[in-house]
């Protein structure tokens, strides 16, 4: 399909991107010191600073409601990039890596998880950071978090030993590594008096041990400020001083980037809208780092007790009615890509290259149909059901997310090539979830966020598992082999056990097929000319990230 002119333009220009390259802190350079400031200027906290002081600019949509990482989801996210640091975290190369655990050790039998903690780190009042304190944070999210609440039967005792922090569990669970990069590590001296963590906004609550210090959240003009943490123990960033500006919505966020009122974008786990690219590109300041999105952007799931759909036969017809490129290239821009039956991206661990991609084939899906009886009778152009009945296929999709909304008008025309007619609803959240729930569907759409796929036994089981709950989940497959592959992969901390179940559960997945992906995307992500040298880390925020902050630099003027 030949695709726009401009289109082919910014391919063009991505590709001439220079390669951005990770690594992790610990890797980076320490920057040299700044020599004395000859000029003064006013820093964003009003107080004079030297003019050689880095500050970056970063805007955001996200609804922040107070400066309780307990009480606002959104502030608690961003927290896990500035003030608070985790045990560990993911790193760009989707492998785990130090951070307030310089080390980790697992038992045979995955029941025991060993940390051993850094002994430099400090609290930003500059009260050391010690493995009592890690210890407190895990129990605190264990008895009073109620988003931790999956720990309550799972983690039994945690112990302190010298540095190093043990964790009894009370069954194997292969993933903990993985929850645990979410969860920030709190000072005992702070909250241990503090029984309603979600209510608490007293003093110190910002406090944490992270690269930045948290200076201010002005609601009025929804502005953050954050300074670099000279004593971080991993050294101090070569960000001097953070802003983030929230938006309304990204058509007022985009026009103050090409303006200059901002450096770069900032969304936890989402994707660049392609559509306002092109506007970027004229105002002739603005590049883009790019990298293969984690997530599934567009996936289609499965009312797998509700027939014709609950027949393999007819979702493996449904399968070849679509035309996924189109998809990639329409809705995505020609970032996308067509994916295999997986389900996940090739970026994920042990990602099994030997399954199939998905593929156009309109004549398969109408023998496929056919030989289920799915046949038009009348002459119409749209197929019957075995009983000579019109089929009608019930499509919800969610009104909040356009770019699905119009995955899903095309999927609907590309089942309708076939003589498959359809009736799409697009709905709020809230209803979603509730139609989602009842399986009251044949089809849904949905997207999978990069820590979706990678959450219960990974490999997208998270969605699909039927004894799973959640407000984004499908829970459709109720397979015995696929439960069990789930649980022998949520019992295993050992790689290659590891390795073995998750091309398992990738084999299982085209197998019965609960869902597919519609498209794998390469993600963009905008920043200002003059910065250079960002990690991409699609987990925590595209070029925002942990890692950024050690290796971004911004040329002198």
């Amino acid at each position: 399909m030949k695709k726009p002119s401009l289109l082919s333009i910014l391919l063009t220009i991505l590709l001439l991107l220079p390669t951005v390259v990770g690594c992790t802190p610990q890797q980076a350079a320490t920057p040299p010191a700044a020599e004395e400031a000859t000029e003064i200027s006013a820093g964003p906290t009003g107080e004079d600073v030297p003019m050689e002081d880095v500050v970056l600019r970063v805007g955001s949509t996200k609804p922040f409601k107070t400066t309780n990482r307990f009480a606002d989801y959104w502030y608690g996210v961003l927290t896990n990039l500035t003030t608070h640091d985790s045990l560990i975290k993911l790193g760009p190369d989707m492998t785990p890596v130090p951070w307030l655990a310089e080390d980790w050790t697992i038992s045979d039998d995955s029941t025991v998880f060993t940390f051993t903690i850094v002994d430099d780190a400090t609290w930003q009042d500059g009260t050391p950071v010690t493995p009592d304190d890690v210890a407190f944070s895990i129990e605190y999210y264990r008895d009073r978090d109620p988003q931790a609440g999956w720990m309550q039967d799972l983690v039994d005792t945690v112990a302190v030993d010298g540095n190093d922090v043990i964790l009894s569990l009370t069954r194997p669970y292969g993933n903990l590594l993985t929850e645990f990069m979410t969860y920030s590590i709190v000072p005992e001296h702070i909250w241990g008096d503090v029984d309603e963590p979600l209510t608490y906004e007293g003093d110190g609550r910002t406090i944490g041990s992270g690269p930045f210090t948290f200076v201010s959240w002005d609601e009025a003009a929804a502005k953050f400020v954050f300074e670099a943490n000279d004593d971080y123990f991993q050294g101090k960033p070569v960000v001097d001083h953070l802003e983030v500006s929230v938006f309304r919505n990204m058509d007022a966020l985009v026009m103050a980037l090409s303006r200059g009122e901002i450096d770069t974008w900032w969304d936890y786990s989402g994707e660049f809208p392609y559509t306002h690219v092109p506007p970027l590109l004229k105002s002739g300041d603005i590049k883009f780092a790019s990298a293969t999105f984690l997530g599934v952007p567009a996936a289609l799931g499965f009312n797998l007790e509700r027939e014709p759909v609950s027949d393999i036969a007819f979702r493996q017809a449904v399968s070849l009615a679509i035309d996924y490129q189109q998809i990639a290239d329409l809705v995505f821009a020609g970032y996308g890509t067509v994916p295999t039956y997986g389900f996940i991206p090739s970026t994920h661990p042990n990602f099994d290259d030997a399954i199939a991609k998905m593929e156009l084939n309109p004549e398969h899906a109408g023998e496929l149909l056919d030989s289920l009886g799915i046949v038009d009778v009348d002459g119409d152009g749209i197929r019957e059901d075995a009983e000579g009945e019109e089929l009608m296929l019930n499509l919800r999709t969610r009104a909040d997310q356009t770019s699905v909304v119009r995955t899903t008008e095309m999927v609907a025309a590309n089942l309708r090539a076939v003589g498959l007619a359809s009736t799409v609803k697009a709905v709020d959240t809230s209803t979603w979830i509730a139609t989602k729930d009842q399986m009251d569907y044949d089809l849904v759409f949905f997207r999978a966020t990069p820590w979706g796929t990678l959450m219960h036994a990974a490999n997208g089981t998270g969605y699909f598992d039927s004894r799973r709950t959640g407000g984004g989940v499908l829970h459709n497959l109720d397979a015995e082999e696929y439960l069990a592959a789930c649980d022998a992969r949520l019992a295993t901390a050992i790689p290659d056990e590891q390795e073995t179940l998750d091309r398992t559960l990738q084999e299982l997945h085209q197998q019965y097929l609960p869902g597919i992906a519609l498209v794998w995307i390469d993600s963009v992500y905008p920043y200002r000319e003059g910065w250079d040298n960002w990690t991409i880390d699609h987990i925590y925020g595209g070029v925002v990230n942990s890692f950024s902050w050690f290796t971004v630099t911004k040329a002198t003027e």
